[in-house]
């Protein structure tokens, strides 16, 4: 391993570095879409005066090719890509004001992300798309869809040149028992970053829109938005033969949304149907950024921004997935139920 800290030495404050949650994590692989997410990545940090953590995994040809590497050309390529990483942290990074490491892994890379992420527990990952195929045929690489998948902190993926979080976020809501984590989270970053949100959602049953119950939730969700003072709207679909994230991703761009927030379940690769595949086609397919969390990734400690957090309708409180013992967890704040 190889890492170099540009502005001092690494710090060994953790219990510091977690309460200021300053660092993102943003692997490069020196293509186009990883630079663009790295042009995103430093919007995001200049607001909160973020240190960026560049890293980059060398991926051999496995163990047999690696066999038949001499420890100069590993040495040689090692070096080529720490000069590398170096050259774009002195160019674009540093003349931005912000703090930068950069770091040199060997193995798989969504291996490799993983664990500097669990290492780091930085505020969250941005990775630019990195699709196999082409046209209708792409898919999403292993990186980007085991990062995505297994990840403990957020991970925003980019595609094209988007540049901040914008002003609307859109987020789709389902059924599951996640829904209250989703919710909160979507809470946290409509405030933190000043977020206009669109709950939306689509009926699969034959009931009607008003007797279903996701409509009684979008309501629900709704006004605990509307009560923590977000711009709150709700866009609920009636039953179609059209797949919920077709809907979901033209709603998003009749409205100029800049950013989708979905839950990932581990499940949700395996089989197609509204709860399971419903993230992965949105990661896929959309062409403005989605912010993704996995179920321990839903979990935060940032009192200092959602102190005052209203839960008038214990959405919270129903949540029956309990945070595990030593995780960041900490909303539990709700308002009288008679407010």
């Amino acid at each position: 391993m190889i890492y170099i800290n540009y502005q001092g030495a690494i710090d060994q404050n953790r219990q510091k570095m977690d309460k200021n949650l300053r660092d993102i994590l943003v692997p490069l692989d020196f293509r186009e879409p990883s630079l663009n997410a790295l042009k995103y990545a430093i919007n995001l940090a200049k607001r909160f005066n973020g240190k960026i953590h560049l890293l980059h995994v060398l991926e051999m040809g496995g163990f047999l090719a690696d066999l038949f590497l001499s420890v100069d050309e590993v040495v040689k390529v090692t070096d080529k890509a720490k000069n590398s990483l170096n050259k774009i942290a002195e160019e674009i990074i540093v003349p931005e004001g912000l703090e930068v490491a950069t770091r040199i892994e060997r193995g798989r890379p969504h291996e490799k992300i993983l664990a500097v992420a669990h290492e780091l527990h930085p505020r969250m990952v941005v990775m630019g798309e990195n699709h196999q195929g082409t046209d209708s045929e792409q898919v999403l690489g292993v990186t980007v869809e085991q990062v995505t998948l297994n990840c403990e902190v957020p991970v925003i993926t980019t595609k094209g040149t988007y540049d901040d979080l914008g002003g609307l976020m859109l987020v789709p809501l389902d059924l599951t028992k996640k829904t209250g984590r989703q919710i909160s989270s979507a809470v946290l970053y409509a405030k933190h970053y000043n977020l206009r949100v669109r709950l939306v959602s689509a009926i699969i049953g034959g009931v009607s829109a008003r007797e279903s119950r996701i409509y009684k939730k979008l309501k629900k969700a709704k006004e605990t938005f509307e009560k923590n003072g977000i711009e709150c709207g709700v866009k609920l679909f009636p039953r179609s033969e059209t797949p919920p994230y077709q809907r979901v991703l033209e709603y998003a761009g009749q409205i100029d949304a800049t950013i989708i927030l979905v839950m990932t379940h581990q499940e949700g690769y395996t089989y197609d149907n509204y709860i399971g595949a419903f993230a992965h086609h949105i990661i896929n397919e959309s062409r403005i950024p989605v912010l993704s969390l996995t179920s321990s990734a839903s979990t935060f400690d940032y009192e200092e921004v959602l102190r005052d957090f209203l839960d008038p309708l214990s959405i919270m409180e129903r949540d029956p997935l309990k945070p595990q013992k030593g995780s960041r967890f900490s909303l539990r704040k709700s308002s009288p139920k008679n407010e």
